[in-house]
């Protein structure tokens, strides 16, 4: 079983601890936990860990099955419940999102490990499913369809809160209605990456980085680099 990056939202201290131990016992590598749903889901969208443990109960609320539904509908991410609710209606309101697995509390070992190759084993059909996609989208342009290769598109930005403009090789600009994180979504190709919160990037197409003013060059354009996704793009500059 490979090393799978967790994250943990989670408002009790204790139980905290005990899942991150876990974790760590599995040899698996929790990448950020929050008891805040808000904080909870900003750092899901940047850190896109391959599962979520979620607790049902925050701060004294059933927040965790509506911030569960809500990274299952915009990024697609496997979820695995960790809750000490056993009641059959909560339990049953939980599996309407098709969770990988419902863990009660305290979160035994031997649960947990099973619960996490499920996962993999969802995320790893996943990506077979992308992989054996066309590699082109339709876009619509008022009455039509436009086809648009995928490997085409330079990068995107955000130019409202639900729309998004599409920049390609051909210099053509498309508007879509989504989300900068839910287009990064359904891209689902490795080769596109967030390096801002209003831009995502087709890293095949980078020609040059500007370590003075923190921004990557594609063709003409310049593309900012925002403080919080600047870890993830040094990690893929191969430096000499």
């Amino acid at each position: 079983m490979v090393s799978m990056k967790i994250y943990v939202v989670e408002d009790d201290v204790i139980s905290l601890d005990d899942i991150l131990i876990t974790i760590s016992n599995l040899d698996h590598n929790c990448i950020g936990n929050s008891a805040d749903p808000f904080e909870a889901l900003e750092q899901i969208e940047r850190l896109m860990p391959d599962v979520v443990l979620m607790d049902i109960h925050l701060n004294g609320k059933q927040q965790g099955i509506q911030l569960a539904r809500k990274i299952k509908t915009t990024l697609n991410i496997p979820i695995i419940f960790t809750s000490s609710e056993i009641a059959k209606p909560i339990i049953s309101e939980a599996a309407d999102i098709s969770p990988i697995a419902y863990i009660i509390k305290p979160v035994e070992e031997k649960d947990l490990r099973s619960a996490l190759i499920l996962a993999e084993k969802n995320t790893s059909k996943l990506n077979e499913e992308v992989q054996s996609k066309d590699t082109d989208l339709f876009i619509k342009v008022r009455n039509k369809l436009e086809r648009v290769a995928i490997n085409d598109i330079l990068f995107a930005y955000t130019d409202t809160k639900n729309y998004c403009t599409i920049i390609t090789e051909d210099d053509k600009k498309f508007t879509v209605r989504n989300s900068i994180v839910g287009l990064k979504q359904l891209l689902k190709h490795g080769q596109f990456i967030q390096t801002h919160r209003s831009y995502i990037i087709n890293w095949t197409k980078v020609s040059a980085f500007y370590e003075g003013t923190q921004s990557i060059e594609i063709k003409e354009h310049s593309i900012p680099l925002g403080r919080t996704y600047k870890e993830a793009v040094y990690k893929r500059l191969r430096i000499l």
